[in-house]
């Protein structure tokens, strides 16, 4: 576990502060928001391969149920 959050805050994304035994972990300086528009990014991208992947299927089934039918 500390080695996960120390790589959070190298990153600043989070700050520690260790008091006697107990170390309290909050969000650091540094949002997440680049993060997420990185994210998003790919999630439009993926979504839209998606689409064209279920397109695709569909012609597929489609063509088999006609193939299927003229036997």
């Amino acid at each position: 576990m500390k080695k996960h959050v120390s790589v959070l805050e190298e990153a600043g994304l989070v700050s520690t502060q260790k008091v006697g035994r107990v170390r309290t972990c909050r969000l650091g300086a540094r949002r997440l928001e680049d993060e997420a528009a990185w994210i998003e990014r790919y999630r439009q991208l993926w979504d839209a391969r998606f689409d064209e992947l279920d397109k695709v299927v569909e012609e597929l089934k489609q063509k088999e149920r006609n193939d299927g039918r003229k036997t």
